[in-house]
């Protein structure tokens, strides 16, 4: 069983790592510039994108659930239908962002950031990266069809050649053409689109039927298929407009407390990607080889993956406290060469050392109820950890500053691994329900 999981796990881990190491690599770029500013704009821009990309992450969420219920079954034509519904969705919504740019603009900088030259240049930060939604959403699509057909491998090639891409663009457009935030921007959207490319190729080779006209007028029609679909996506929309609003309000607590708590928070936040990323992979195995058992209704091997699969994102996340114990002080002075933000930073890096044990659960908990399209379940558990703990934790400890920051955000992620967990244990309860 381990072999099988680790066989999913490991590409996904390893390009789901590629990610943050991206957003390490800006801040390792620009915070080896000459002022705090240029960490502060990125973290404002960064943290627009995480959380608008994110907000749309249902798109490879539902596809895998979906579909890896389809290949449990051995169903081919539904698995082209599910995949040409979703990639229709995906491409609709990348055209509203484009064409509403400049209303999410000025709402994203009201809500991350306070007036002054880091959210002069976070705007323009934005203004560029827009323009890589289509290819950003598509790849959410083609990231959860490679991982429902357990060919995770493919995804592995697609975050390569985008990530790796984006640090060597990242590179020329900033160190060697001194374009600034803008280089950042750039980077990105030419690396995404050649993403893409290499996702059409795989997507090609594969059992992935093109429609033909009448095929594909009865796909979109497909009532009964297409309520599901937006149903799912509803729910998830809502779980992670909840963890966008954490992330918001992190960047806006840190704004608040000036550009140095923003730039050391920007170093700091690198280190729960990091770890939330690699926790992720396993997340992905659940998602993949528990959504093909509960396809074929197999309640034993659904548990026993289960099972397996948390034993080892446990230790993984004990892997990665220990790292942070051990190293913070010297992943941050890589990160940043500006001795004010190294220092600030590490007096937080405690934090980062408790959350991935307490978080660990909630990773493993949210790929089965992918698999199994138990939506709400997840959507219930992310709305009572935002709405009754985070928020309420994040105005009532704003005289403690950054530690205040923290606190709150580890009390986000308590609250949210009990609630999914009773939510898990009535869930099994049910199975026959």
């Amino acid at each position: 069983m381990y072999k099988k999981i680790f066989s999913v796990a490991i590409p996904m881990i390893l390009s789901a790592i590629s990610i943050p190491m991206l957003g390490i690599v800006d801040t390792a770029i620009l915070g080896h510039l000459d002022s705090p500013v240029y960490l502060a704009s990125i973290n404002i821009g960064a943290t627009i994108f995480n959380v608008i990309f994110l907000g749309f992450s249902f798109l490879k969420l539902s596809t895998t659930g979906l579909i890896a219920q389809s290949f449990g079954n051995n169903h081919l034509e539904k698995i082209s239908r599910q995949l040409t519904q979703a990639l229709v969705v995906a491409l609709l919504i990348a055209l509203l962002l484009i064409l509403f740019q400049s209303w999410i603009e000025t709402l994203a900088l009201r809500l991350t950031a306070e007036n002054g030259l880091a959210a002069d240049m976070a705007r323009q930060y934005f203004s560029i990266r827009i323009l890589s939604a289509p290819a950003t959403l598509v790849i959410y699509v083609f990231v959860g069809y490679f991982l429902a057909i357990q060919h995770s491998r493919k995804v592995l090639w697609i975050m390569l050649v985008n990530q790796v891409g984006n640090m060597i663009l990242d590179y020329i457009f900033v160190m060697e053409f001194k374009w600034g935030i803008a280089g950042v921007a750039y980077g990105s959207v030419i690396s995404e689109y050649l993403a893409l490319v290499l996702g059409i190729i795989f997507l090609i080779k594969t059992h992935y039927s093109i429609p033909t006209l009448n095929q594909f007028k009865q796909w979109i029609s497909a009532r009964k298929e297409i309520i599901q679909l937006l149903v799912l996506n509803r729910d998830i929309f809502i779980r992670t407009l909840c963890l966008m609003t954490v992330f918001a309000l992190m960047t806006k607590g840190s704004a608040r407390l000036g550009e140095l708590s923003l730039a050391a928070n920007a170093v700091l936040i690198n280190f729960f990607y990091l770890m939330s990323y690699g926790l992720d992979g396993f997340a992905h195995a659940v998602e993949s080889l528990c959504g093909a058992a509960y396809g074929k209704r197999d309640k034993k091997h659904l548990e026993n993956i289960l099972h397996h699969v948390f034993i080892i994102s446990f230790n993984v996340a004990l892997l990665f406290s220990l790292l942070f114990y051990v190293w913070g002080n010297e992943i941050v002075s890589l990160l940043t060469s500006i001795v004010q933000v190294q220092e600030y930073a590490k007096n937080y890096i405690f934090w980062l050392v408790i959350i991935p044990i307490i978080a660990m659960p909630s990773f493993v908990y949210d790929g089965l109820f992918v698999a199994t399209t138990q939506a709400k379940i997840m959507r219930n558990s992310m709305v009572i950890a935002t709405i009754f703990c985070y928020i309420p934790l994040w105005y009532s400890l704003r005289a403690y500053d950054n530690h205040g920051l923290w606190l709150a955000f580890l009390g986000f992620f308590i609250v949210r691994s009990l609630s999914i967990h009773i939510y898990f244990r009535n869930w099994k309860k049910n199975w026959g329900n």
